[in-house]
């Protein structure tokens, strides 16, 4: 009986941790700041540039408008305070396009 009890106590640690590591996570996901809705996910800017998939973060971004041949240009967003570094970051390309994508933790801060 002892030994079974063990395992129920590992399982709980096992997803306790688990749940932990994927909000963890969620806080690290990118999302980009969009004037009319607020956050949104990485789909929308992969069907709006006809991507074949969503990118992962920034710097991803960066490096499929590279290899389309834009010159691309990644920093804080204009206007935004150097505490949001990290946090927020524009990727500059082609004719002013200009997404700025943030971390989901930000949005919810931006959204209370």
């Amino acid at each position: 009986m002892r030994f079974r009890s063990g395992l129920v106590d590992f399982g709980l640690v096992l997803a306790a941790v688990l749940a932990w590591a994927t909000a963890a996570d969620a806080s690290e996901e990118w999302l980009l700041l969009s004037r009319e809705d607020g956050c949104v996910g990485l789909e929308l800017l992969a069907r709006m540039e006809r991507l074949a998939r969503a990118p992962r973060d920034p710097e991803d971004f960066a490096a499929l408008m590279r290899a389309r041949g834009h010159h691309v240009r990644v920093g804080l967003p204009d206007g935004f305070p150097i505490d949001f570094t990290g946090r927020a970051v524009m990727v500059r390309y082609g004719n002013d396009r200009a997404p700025v994508f943030v971390r989901a933790d930000l949005c919810r801060n931006l959204r209370k």
